[in-house]
């Protein structure tokens, strides 16, 4: 963990470029900000119908630790919103979920 999802409308759809080009950065804010272990980081990209809402809509679940206070999640918040304004010019609906180790269960 974090698994991190980016749904986007079809207008909204990353090339190959600027998924390479937001991976690598967002691999590395959650390496830095949220100390994530390289090997557990999983990112995804989804084209999706959008109903209602923002054309882009990130998710971020990940395992509650004491160190990832409040204020750390806002800055790590920040910074996807600085960096998705960047690559999109839009401003995308964030959501980071915490689990507690005990309620993860995974394999590979």
């Amino acid at each position: 963990m974090p698994s991190i999802t980016l749904y986007t409308s079809e207008n909204y759809r990353f090339d190959c470029e600027a998924c390479e080009k937001f991976s690598t950065i967002l691999a590395d804010l959650a390496q830095k900000i949220l100390k994530a272990k390289h090997d557990n980081i999983h990112i995804s990209y989804l084209t999706a119908e959008i109903g209602f809402g923002t054309p882009i809509y990130f998710e971020a679940r990940l395992r509650q630790e004491v160190f990832r206070t409040a204020d750390l999640m806002e800055e790590f918040m920040h910074q996807v919103d600085v960096l998705i304004k960047e690559i999109t010019g839009v401003s995308a609906r964030i959501r980071c979920f915490s689990f507690d180790a005990s309620n993860i269960y995974g394999k590979n």
